[in-house]
């Protein structure tokens, strides 16, 4: 039965990522821009026509948007990202040294969510109408609408301006010997900021569904059986964690899209940075290969949620599929 779950799960994250590979490409070869800017960025406009053909044919820009596309997936299924207009190195070397500081922040950032998320949601939700409850609610309004932005130029101005004690930017020391202590002071800020404007609204989703579960029937007649606080609190989370993660699941999406800000604002050497980096300089073939490794880690993360629900929900494991 997990086989088939897995199975079907798979294919589904497949069909996910052509999807978004084919919508990418095409958008992308729809904007406006030429394509040899990449390759002589503000000297762009000396280039002759024929040396514009000629670049244009060198990286096969002439043939149609479809085969072009064709193309492109028939190489990336084999590994080949292609080659940086802007670099002129391969895209999957420029990826390899970007990804493990987008993978440290991403896996900092949500664990520190989820933690501070369900310690906030349960507290408040377990007792409505306590100052816990009331308190949560305003906390979720206020950092959920703060732009993440705004919040880090002021985390820069207190934090690095005025008291000096973070680096403004960065993923590590210029020299490259700054250490575990310096990748830990160059990722406070950033992660901070993720944190700060997502941790309430996580929290408060899983605190409206532990106030539901809390009216249950079932509650109310364990309560009377005398049975232990505890257990029933044990409960009632493990049920109110399951809409929890449905939402936790729907925005990891929109969460890399909010990342890809604060990586540009404190130049943390990510994923982020580099698809604006791309897409400023019309790098293509970066640009395809940014999104698609950020599409893998959307869709591995996604699989794992799914895994956790299937591991503590009955009716899942019961069907099998969803």
């Amino acid at each position: 039965m997990i086989s088939k779950w897995v199975g079907k799960r798979m294919v589904m994250g497949i069909l996910v990522l052509f999807i978004v590979s084919f919508l990418s490409f095409f958008i992308m070869q729809a904007a406006p821009g030429d394509p040899a800017a990449a390759f002589y960025g503000g000297n762009a406009q000396t280039l002759t026509a024929a040396e514009k053909e000629r670049i244009t044919r060198a990286y096969a820009l002439d043939r149609p948007v479809a085969e072009q596309y064709i193309a492109w997936l028939s190489e990336t299924v084999k590994g080949n990202l292609g080659i940086s207009y802007k670099e002129g190195r391969p895209v999957s070397e420029i990826i390899r040294e970007r990804l493990p500081n987008t993978l440290l922040l991403f896996s900092v950032t949500m664990f520190f969510i989820v933690l501070g998320s369900i310690w906030l949601g349960t507290v408040a939700g377990m007792k409505a109408g306590s100052i816990w409850d009331k308190g949560l609610s305003t906390f979720s309004i206020a950092t959920s609408s703060i732009p993440a932005f705004w919040l880090g130029i002021l985390f820069i101005y207190f934090f690095a301006v005025s008291l000096g004690v973070l680096p403004s930017s960065g993923s590590g020391d210029v020299d490259g010997h700054g250490g575990v202590i310096d990748k830990i002071r160059h990722l406070v800020m950033p992660a901070s900021v993720l944190i700060v404007t997502h941790v309430g609204i996580y929290a408060r989703f899983l605190q409206e569904s532990i106030k539901i579960e809390n009216s249950q029937y079932y509650v109310k007649v364990a309560r009377a059986n005398g049975v232990l606080d505890r257990t029933i609190r044990r409960g009632i989370v493990r049920n109110a964690s399951i809409p929890y993660l449905n939402y936790m699941a729907m925005t990891i999406p929109s969460f890399f899209g909010g990342s890809i800000i604060v990586e540009s604002l404190f130049a943390w050497s990510g994923l982020g940075q580099l698809t604006v980096k791309a897409v400023v300089t019309k790098d293509y073939p970066l640009l395809m290969g940014s999104i698609m490794v950020t599409g893998i880690i959307v869709v591995m993360s996604l699989f794992i949620v799914d895994l956790i629900m299937y591991a503590i929900d009955p009716k899942l494991r019961k069907g099998g599929v969803r």
